[in-house]
């Protein structure tokens, strides 16, 4: 980088933080900032959380049926790719709701009751 190149950024640089100085944003206002936030119990926050859970368990199972109906037209027809292809889908819809329901359980039953691990 050639000594004018140097001085053409150093200027360029000064002006831009004179025009900055000059002309300051204002400050945005959080969303969050008169928001009211309720205070949940323990028993409200388990429950959120698990309706969250089996929520989502019944959409990727009730996903996985129309892809096991969808797979059976599709062998049906005589198109044996497409049927294979949402065979397979329809495998790994089953097994995350299955994943799923473990992981509800789990968390229901080991984790929220078991104490906090010391931290250091």
């Amino acid at each position: 980088m050639s000594n004018r190149d140097n001085e053409t950024f150093d200027t360029v640089r000064a002006r831009h933080q004179d025009w900055h100085e000059a002309n300051k944003r204002p400050r945005s206002r959080s969303a969050l900032a008169n928001a009211r936030i309720p205070e949940l119990s323990d028993a409200a926050e388990k429950a959120a959380g698990t309706a969250v859970g089996v929520g989502s368990v019944l959409l990727l199972f009730a996903l996985a049926i129309v892809c096991i109906a969808a797979a059976r037209s599709w062998f049906a027809i005589d198109r044996s790719g497409a049927g294979l292809g949402y065979s397979i889908a329809a495998f790994f819809l089953l097994l995350a709701s299955i994943g799923g329901t473990l992981a509800i359980a789990n968390h229901l039953f080991k984790v929220i009751p078991g104490e906090a691990p010391h931290h250091h």
